[in-house]
C-alpha cells in the first residue's frame, strides 16, 4: 500500500513538473515577441509574464500573460510553440493593445470583494469552490481594475463570476460561466435535498462495476422506443442485459469502506440534490439503472478510463489545474435539471429526462470541456462553438471506437445517443452539413455551431484513426488561446500533427477535410523532419546497401508533391565505416536539406545486431523513456522491478516507442525484450 501511495505522489509530481513556469526557451520566445511587436501592436507600457510552460509531444509551448503594472490583463496572452530547438513552429494570441494605462492599486481588499460577491449571489448552502483575483479588464470600452470572484455553491446551479470594480466596489457584471452540454433553457427540474460532502485520504485497490459502454441503445443497436425508454429511471431485463462488467483499476479503500476515488477522479457531493457518495463495504459497484449508485459508478468508470487513456496510453499530460490534479464529479447535481456542466476542475451531472451520468457521451462531452481548459493552462475558448465541438468530438471519438454502429446507421454520427434524439431533446450530430463560418441566430448558437468542428474532426478520425487524431486534437488545442475560433484551432491541430512528424498523407487529409468544412487552411510551408543518426549492421558479405531515407525525412508540402533525393544515392553499396548522408526535398522553388551520420558496423548475427542497436533514454528518467532499436519484427517488452515483480508490459509497434514511467516508484528497473531475450536497465528518479 505504501508503494502505491508513493507511486501516486510521484505521478502527480511528474505531471505538475510538465507544467512548470520556467523554460530554457523563454529568452527565445521573448525575442520572437519583440521581433513581432510592431505586427502585434504591442504598447510600450504592457509587459508579459511567463505563466505556463507545457512540454508535449508536439513541442514546448510557452504562455505569456499580458500585464499592466504587474497586474494581469484578464484572459489576454501570447502563445509561442517551439519545435527543433529554438525554432518557433506556431503562435496564437489574444493580446489587447487597447488596454489603457491606469492606476492598478485597489481601494478594497480581496476579502471585501468576496463579501460583496457573496451578498449579491445570496446563496444559502455551503461554498464548494471560490477564487478571487485582481485583474485588468475592458468594460464598455474602458480599462478597469477589478476583482474577479468565481463561486460555486451547493444550492446554486453553475459557477458564478462576479466582476467588482476594485476602486469603487461597484458590481460590474454577474454571470454563470459554467460550460453546459446543451442550452440551459432546456432543463427540467426534479425535487432536491441537501447533505454534506466527505473528504478522505488516498488508499487504492481494484474494484469492479456494471456500466453502459457507452449507452444501452448503442450496446443493443436499437432505437429509443418500447422497453428502451427512460420511463422515469425504471430498469428491465433489456437494460440490465446492456450493462458491461468492467474493472475499476483504482478505488479507495479506507477503514473497510470503498469509495469511487482514484489517482485521476473522485466523486464529490458538490451540488443539490444530495445523494451521498455511494460508499460501500464491497469493491463491486454492480447496480442497475434504478439505483443512483449506477450513475455514480458509470460516470466514474468513463472519466477514469478516459483520463488513463490520455495520460498513459496517448502519453499526453492532461489533468485538472485545481483539486491537486484530481477531477471532481457529482453524478447527481444541477438541482435536478436536465443538463450538466464543467467548471474549475469539476463536473456536475443533472437528472432530468435521461439521467445524464447514464450516457457516456454526456460524461465525456463535459470532460472534453475540462481537457480543453487544462491543456491550455486555463485559457479555453468558446468562440464559434469551439468548446462545444471539442466536447462532442471527445465523446464520439470514444463511442465510435467501440464499433457498435455501422456507417449506414443514423446513430453512427449521433452525439448523446441515449440522453438525446428522443422526447427530451434532439441531441447533436457529427455529419453536420453546414460549413464555417456561420451567420444567423440559430446557426451561431455555440452548441449548434460546434457541430461543424466535431464533424470535421470525425471525418479526419475516420481516415487516420482514433489514436493519431486524438493526439493531434489534444496537442493542437494546447496551442490555442481563450479567443481562438474553429479556424485557428484547425491550423493548430494540423501544426501539432506536423510537429509530431505525421506522414504527409495525414497532413493532406487534415488539410482537405478542414477545407471542406470551410476553414480555408493556409498553404503549407515545406518542412522536413530531422533525421537521427543511424547505426546499422553490414550484411553477410560485410557490406551495406543504402536504402531510401525519404520516410524518415517525411517532407511535408501542399499536395505531398515534394521529390526526395539523397547522397550517397539509394542502392549504393558501402563497407563498414561512418558516412554522412544528405537528404534533399524539393517542392517548386523550395529546397530543404537534412544530413545525418550513418554508421555501418561489421557483420553480426541478426539478433546480436538488434541487441546492439537498442538505446534507452533519458536514463535516469522521470516521466517518459524512449526505446529505440532496429527491431526486425514485432517486439514485446516487460518491465520488472528489483524484486522481480512485473510492473508494466507493452508491445513495440515501431522502432521508436515512448513509455510512460511516471507512475513507477523511484529505483532501478529491468526492461526485458521478450523476443530477442535480452534485458536493459534504467533508473526511475
Amino acid at each position: 500500500m505504501k508503494l502505491k501511495l508513493l507511486s501516486t505522489l510521484l505521478f502527480l509530481i511528474s505531471v505538475f513538473s510538465n507544467f512548470a513556469q520556467t523554460s530554457d526557451k523563454e529568452a527565445a520566445a521573448r525575442s520572437w515577441i519583440n521581433e513581432h511587436s510592431k505586427e502585434l501592436n504591442i504598447q510600450p507600457f504592457h509587459t508579459f509574464k511567463l505563466t505556463f510552460v507545457r512540454k508535449g509531444l508536439a513541442g514546448e509551448t510557452l504562455r505569456f500573460q499580458q500585464m499592466l503594472n504587474e497586474v494581469p490583463v484578464y484572459d489576454s496572452e501570447i502563445v509561442v510553440n517551439f519545435v527543433e530547438g529554438d525554432k518557433v513552429a506556431f503562435s496564437s494570441n489574444n493580446y489587447d493593445a487597447t488596454i489603457a494605462k491606469i492606476d492598478t492599486n485597489p481601494s478594497i481588499t480581496s476579502a471585501e470583494a468576496i463579501s460583496i460577491s457573496n451578498k449579491a449571489l445570496n446563496f444559502k448552502g455551503r461554498i464548494t469552490y471560490q477564487d478571487s483575483k485582481l485583474c485588468v479588464v475592458k468594460k464598455e470600452q474602458n480599462t478597469v481594475l477589478v476583482y474577479r470572484v468565481v463561486t460555486n455553491a451547493f444550492d446554486k446551479t453553475g459557477s458564478w463570476e462576479v466582476m467588482i470594480d476594485a476602486k469603487t466596489s461597484k458590481i460590474l457584471s454577474q454571470k454563470d460561466i459554467a460550460v453546459y452540454h446543451k442550452d440551459k433553457k432546456k432543463g427540467k427540474v426534479k425535487k432536491v435535498s441537501q447533505n454534506t460532502k466527505l473528504v478522505t485520504p488516498n488508499s487504492f485497490v481494484t474494484g469492479s462495476a456494471k456500466v453502459f459502454t457507452p449507452d444501452p441503445l448503442s450496446q443493443a443497436r436499437v432505437a429509443y422506443a418500447g422497453n428502451y425508454t427512460d420511463n422515469n429511471d425504471l430498469t428491465n431485463a433489456e437494460f440490465d442485459a446492456t450493462r458491461t462488467q468492467v474493472v475499476l483499476p483504482e478505488i479507495e479503500l479506507l477503514n473497510g469502506v470503498y469509495k469511487l476515488k482514484s489517482t485521476f477522479v473522485e466523486i464529490q457531493d458538490l451540488e443539490a440534490p444530495s445523494k451521498g457518495l455511494f460508499t460501500q463495504t464491497t469493491p463491486n459497484f454492480l447496480y442497475d439503472r434504478e439505483n443512483d449508485a449506477f450513475e455514480a459508478a458509470n460516470a466514474f468508470y468513463h472519466l477514469d478510463n478516459s483520463m488513463r487513456y490520455i495520460n498513459n496510453t496517448l502519453g499526453i499530460r492532461c489533468i485538472p489545474l485545481t483539486n491537486s490534479g484530481v477531477l471532481y464529479f457529482d453524478p447527481s447535481g444541477v438541482n435536478g435539471a436536465d443538463n450538466s456542466y464543467y467548471t474549475a476542475g469539476t463536473l456536475t451531472f443533472g437528472e432530468g429526462g435521461v439521467d445524464d451520468a447514464e450516457d457516456a457521451d454526456v460524461v465525456l462531452h463535459e470532460m472534453g470541456h475540462g481537457i480543453h481548459d487544462w491543456i491550455t493552462g486555463g485559457h479555453s475558448s468558446s468562440s464559434t462553438g469551439l468548446g462545444e465541438g471539442n466536447g462532442d468530438y471527445w465523446a464520439v471519438s470514444y463511442s465510435r471506437s467501440l464499433n457498435q454502429w455501422t456507417s449506414a446507421d443514423a446513430a453512427f454520427n449521433w452525439v448523446f445517443s441515449w440522453d438525446g434524439h428522443n422526447e427530451w431533446w434532439g441531441g447533436r450530430v457529427t455529419n453536420y452539413t453546414r460549413t464555417y463560418p456561420q451567420t444567423g441566430a440559430t446557426y451561431t448558437e455555440i452548441h449548434t455551431y460546434g457541430q461543424i468542428w466535431a464533424t470535421a474532426l470525425m471525418k479526419i478520425f475516420d481516415v487516420i484513426g482514433r489514436t493519431k487524431m486524438d493526439r493531434a486534437f489534444l496537442e493542437g488545442l494546447a496551442l490555442t488561446n481563450s479567443a481562438s475560433n474553429q479556424k485557428t484551432a484547425a491550423v493548430a491541430v494540423r501544426q501539432a500533427a506536423i510537429n509530431m512528424n505525421y506522414p504527409c498523407a495525414d497532413i493532406q487529409t487534415m488539410t482537405d477535410k478542414f477545407n471542406v468544412a470551410g476553414y480555408a487552411m493556409p498553404a503549407l510551408t515545406m518542412t522536413m523532419a530531422v533525421i537521427a543518426n543511424q547505426t546499422v549492421n553490414a550484411g553477410a558479405n560485410n557490406s551495406y546497401t543504402i536504402p531510401s531515407y525519404a520516410t524518415l525525412g517525411n517532407p511535408i508540402s501542399d499536395g505531398c508533391t515534394a521529390t526526395v533525393t539523397q547522397s550517397p544515392a539509394i542502392g549504393t553499396s558501402v563497407a563498414p565505416g561512418v558516412y554522412t548522408i544528405t537528404v534533399t526535398a524539393t517542392s517548386g522553388a523550395t529546397v530543404v536539406t537534412r544530413t545525418f551520420t550513418l554508421t555501418v558496423v561489421s557483420n553480426l548475427s541478426t539478433v546480436d545486431f538488434v541487441k546492439n542497436s537498442i538505446v534507452i533514454f533519458p536514463n535516469p528518467a522521470k516521466n517518459l523513456i524512449t526505446i529505440k532499436g532496429e527491431f526486425n519484427g514485432a517486439e514485446n517488452i516487460t518491465i520488472f522491478n528489483l524484486l522481480g515483480q512485473k510492473v508494466l508490459e507493452k508491445a513495440m509497434i515501431s522502432n521508436e516507442e515512448k513509455i510512460d514511467v511516471s507512475s513507477l516508484s523511484n529505483g532501478v528497473y529491468t526492461i526485458y525484450f521478450n523476443n530477442i531475450k535480452v534485458g536493459r536497465k534504467f533508473i526511475k528518479e
